[in-house]
């Protein structure tokens, strides 16, 4: 049994990974900007390393790895700009589940 290299990552473009159902790690280089858009399911955003501005109608946020996650309303819009080589998690989100509302008996 031969042992195998490791695989390095593509880092010369925009490059999306599926790690798992709606789990997306996301390569972008420096200046990668995606036009505005929306996804129809919530989103949550992790940057692991480098840097992102996200764009929206509620203003710009930059994004860096000691950030928090930041969360993205399904259907808002919104445009993002590597400010350095930047690689996150994507994960998609479903929807919240109606929660039942109990009913008192009187």
């Amino acid at each position: 049994m031969s042992a195998r290299a490791p695989q390095s990552l593509n880092t010369a473009s925009h490059v999306v990974y599926r790690i798992a159902p709606g789990l997306l790690l996301v390569f972008k280089p420096r200046g990668h900007r995606e036009a505005p858009h929306a996804h129809p399911h919530r989103q949550r955003l992790r940057i692991l390393r480098g840097k992102l501005r996200i764009e929206s109608a509620r203003g710009s946020v930059t994004l860096t790895p000691s950030a928090r996650a930041y969360s993205l309303a399904a259907g808002r819009q919104h445009a993002t700009t590597a400010l350095a080589d930047t690689w996150l998690i994507a994960e998609a989100l479903a929807a919240p589940s109606a929660q039942p509302v109990s009913r008192r008996r009187a």
